[in-house]
């Protein structure tokens, strides 16, 4: 088992693959249970992208407090050894938010090509953040699993503080970039 994991932390495009399939699921998930879902769950889940539509509501404080506390947990969960099943689940779970979200949009909004580049530019954001986020944390979680169960060896606490550190550096920037898109181009189409 210890050679197996080390490998598979070696090779960090198991770990993309695996964050994929995931996403994917969760997306196919959200296309089926949409319409079966209850109102609640859809209202707190489709308010994804931010257009400039005036039948479109933009939630803009769910989406920052949604991001922050996707990137809190993740960044949480990077410190346990089985905290890569929960970042799996909450990789699922953004699956399953920009599927609500594509046929909220979708069923409310007349799309044109205006409309269909801000969502695509907006989806491609949002997977930079789940992807470099979710690999990173992945990753730390797997390397603690290791550490913990199969070597004997100890934390080099510097190298691990200097990793996350890295990890939430990146993702605030991309999360930041995903602001500012928001804010400051959405407005002018």
């Amino acid at each position: 088992m210890s050679a197996f994991l080390r490998r598979f932390i070696d090779n960090k495009k198991y770990i993309f693959l695996i964050l994929t399939v995931m996403l994917v699921m969760g997306f196919l998930f959200g296309l089926f249970e949409y319409g079966y879902c209850q109102e609640i769950i859809k209202k707190n889940l489709q308010s994804l992208f931010y257009l400039n539509n005036e039948k479109y509501m933009n939630q803009y404080q769910l989406y920052i407090i949604q991001s922050g506390l996707y990137i809190l947990i993740c960044t949480y969960l990077s410190s346990s050894y089985l905290g890569h099943f929960g970042i799996l689940f909450l990789t699922f779970l953004k699956g399953v938010q920009i599927s609500f979200s594509l046929c909220y949009v979708f069923s409310i909004i007349q799309i044109d090509f205006l409309t269909v580049l801000l969502i695509i530019i907006e989806i491609i954001l949002e997977l930079i953040l789940i992807f470099a986020l979710s690999l990173m944390c992945f990753h730390l979680s797997l390397y603690v699993t290791l550490i913990s169960y199969y070597i004997d060896q100890t934390f080099n606490m510097k190298n691990i503080i200097n990793y996350r550190l890295n990890c939430l550096i990146a993702t605030l920037i991309i999360f930041s970039l995903s602001l500012a898109f928001r804010v400051y181009v959405i407005p002018l189409f």
